[in-house]
């Protein structure tokens, strides 16, 4: 037996650190700004910085209306999409995935200069670290990575001078 006294209140909860998360959205043209709404929360609460939320959120739209507007006409659950995020210290992975495992095309396009389109893939090469398809146990979809640096310190750490006896 203990004589040890408890307080009533308990500790206060650690946050833990965002490592992934997923979602299914409908396949509508209007879920893709719900898929940006919903990773943009995500990425505020893992702290990702200002530029990097900007360029995720802009390659997140692209893929996302890609496999909304090129999913086969006519069929159940019509360019219905899947989100994983992974989050790394330094970078991130997110992954765009067929609901029905369909498997994502590319195509070699050089755009019109007064087109009003065809550039999404284009914006996924030039801003993301990495990108490309892949398969997973869920199906095979495409997915980018964007990496940062850590921010420098204000000022070189010292290490403190040791008491002497």
């Amino acid at each position: 037996m203990s004589n040890r006294i408890v307080p009533n209140t308990p500790e206060p909860r650690r946050r833990l650190p965002l490592r992934r998360c997923s979602f299914r959205f409908a396949g509508r043209p209007e879920s893709v700004k719900d898929a940006r709404d919903w990773l943009a929360r995500k990425l505020a609460f893992a702290d990702a910085p200002e530029e990097i939320t900007e360029n995720t959120l802009l390659l997140l739209s692209e893929l996302a209306t890609n496999n909304v507007r090129h999913a086969p006409v006519g069929s159940v659950g019509r360019g219905d999409f899947y989100i994983r995020a992974f989050f790394f210290h330094r970078w991130l992975r997110v992954e765009v995935l067929d609901a029905y495992k369909r498997t994502p095309s590319l195509y070699a396009v050089t755009p019109d200069t007064y087109a009003e389109g065809g550039r999404g893939l284009l914006l996924v090469n030039a801003l993301a670290t990495r990108w490309g398809r892949f398969r997973s146990l869920r199906g095979p979809g495409m997915f980018f990575e964007l990496r940062w640096q850590a921010p420098e310190l204000l000022a070189p750490v010292v290490p403190l001078p040791r008491k002497g006896r």
